[in-house]
């Protein structure tokens, strides 16, 4: 009686790259789900009345940067430029005042890509693991 094992090697050698691996596969993830944010976002603004904030409804009032550097765990980060005209007013509309209600668009548009990122990466996650990335 015996066992017989195969690809184990392979597997383990799969397991060395993956991290040089992952952030090949991922940052692309972070970047395409980063702009999407920021799409969703900007959209969400331009839908509202916004005659008192021209400056902040233009798509190029919003940035994202992916930070690579957190590997293995990833992270974009999708906000308003700070250096905008307005900018400062940003928090404000999103979260309203105590004579203002909220605008919120970051939150809403984190929470409509956050499946689709989270589908990407399994997917990722998987191809990684099983060597076909």
């Amino acid at each position: 009686m015996g066992v017989t094992v195969s690809g184990v090697d392979d597997w383990l050698g799969d397991l060395d790259t993956l991290a040089e691996r992952a952030d090949k596969a991922f940052v692309p993830i972070m970047k395409r789900a980063g702009g999407n944010i920021k799409d969703d976002w900007s959209a969400r603004w331009t839908a509202m009345p916004h005659s008192h904030i021209p400056h902040l409804v233009p798509v190029q009032a919003l940035s994202y940067d992916v930070d690579p550097k957190t590997a293995p765990e990833y992270s974009v980060e999708v906000g308003v430029r700070a250096e905008r005209k307005q900018a400062r007013l940003a928090s404000f509309i999103e979260f309203g005042t105590l004579t203002s209600r909220p605008h919120p668009a970051g939150m809403p548009a984190l929470e409509a890509e956050a499946p689709r990122m989270a589908a990407y990466a399994e997917k990722i996650s998987a191809d990684l693991l099983e060597g076909r990335k």
